[in-house]
């Protein structure tokens, strides 16, 4: 009895000790992050000597940040900051119960919180941070950086082909489709590919239901690959090259992704806008945008750079890129972001 006393104590204290945290220019360690029946997994690569810290808010719903973790950005950004891989609820490595009723902006706000604060416990609370949402991470982001005075948690935000508001996306999707679409059949490139688009963006003309924003949206990822100019991206054997080497959880991955695609969460994102609150926000801000995006129009990154009330902004148009400019420009991309946290950390 007095043994497992005495073990019951050493197991008591050794669980109270706070965990030793090790700074290097070549960091590599992951952690979960309990928030609301959801345990989140966050990866720290890169240099922590830097006091400079980018998070990403991954796109989705129920994507991952392992897409992010690329090796040009490992071996471009991780060198002089710190990388934040952070893997939102029901999403990528995360694990927790369905938490159905957890699972909408507000509390995804809160996850950030939660994560930032984490951050900031275990690396220093003087470090500087920066926010880089993509795609869905901006909308997480937009609502971060308008709600109370979450905004000065960090030291800038970096939007990268990020929606504030869905309606207008789908409006500016269909504008979009519609006039390229048209004029690539005007110059007979891939005809038989956009007159179904074409078709379909004439006769669905707006207030759109959930559906026609699925096909939209559906569209809108195929058609950068009808402009010649753009790189295609292969997601497929994007994740079939590095699942092994970068060891993705797919089982997780695929039925985190699943549950989000049949949740009623996507009948929120619908009716999702920020552009109204927008003038809340006063710390520096980089927009980075695709020109040839469609999910994501330029005029929607257009929106938000003319609404914010910062005194600091920059909004820079890649010519290389659809939606997905960390893998089609990467150069670009890896330069802007590097020249905005150098000048803002």
């Amino acid at each position: 009895m007095r043994k497992l006393f005495l073990f019951s104590l050493i197991l008591l204290f050794s669980g109270c000790q706070k965990e030793k945290i090790t700074f290097s220019r070549n960091v590599s360690e992951v952690f979960y992050v309990e928030n609301a029946g959801a345990s989140m997994r966050v990866m720290v690569q890169g240099n922590t000597v830097s006091n400079t810290y980018i998070l990403i808010i991954h796109g989705g719903p129920g994507a991952s940040a392992f897409f992010y973790n690329t090796k040009y950005i490992s071996q471009n950004l991780e060198d002089k900051y710190a990388m934040v891989y952070w893997d939102q609820r029901d999403a990528g490595a995360s694990q927790g119960s369905g938490n159905g009723g957890n699972l909408n902006l507000d509390q995804m706000v809160e996850d950030l919180k939660k994560v930032i604060q984490v951050l900031k416990f275990r690396y220093g609370k003087n470090m500087s941070l920066f926010l880089l949402g993509h795609s869905f991470g901006g909308l997480i982001a937009a609502d971060f950086v308008t709600s109370s005075d979450y905004q000065y948690m960090i030291k800038g935000f970096i939007n990268v082909d990020g929606s504030h508001n869905y309606p207008l996306n789908d409006t500016l999707t269909r504008q979009m489709l519609l006039t390229v679409g048209q004029y690539q059949v005007s110059q007979k490139r891939h005809v038989d590919k956009w007159k179904p688009i074409i078709s379909y963006c004439n006769i669905h003309t707006g207030n759109f239901n959930i559906e026609e924003s699925q096909q939209l949206e559906d569209y809108a990822s195929v058609a950068e690959n009808y402009i010649d100019s753009i790189k295609y991206v292969n997601y497929f054997s994007q994740v079939l090259k590095y699942a092994v080497t970068d060891k993705y959880p797919l089982t997780a991955m695929l039925s985190n992704l699943i549950y989000l695609e049949d949740s009623n969460f996507n009948k929120e994102l619908a009716i999702s806008q920020f552009s109204s609150s927008l003038n809340k926000v006063t710390i520096p801000v980089l927009v980075l945008w695709g020109k040839y995006d469609f999910i994501c129009p330029k005029a929607l990154g257009e929106d938000f750079f003319n609404r914010i009330s910062s005194t600091d902004k920059k909004m820079v148009i890649s010519p290389r890129s659809g939606h997905n400019m960390i893998l089609q420009d990467k150069k670009f991309f890896c330069a802007e972001v590097d020249a905005f946290v150098m000048k803002h950390r």
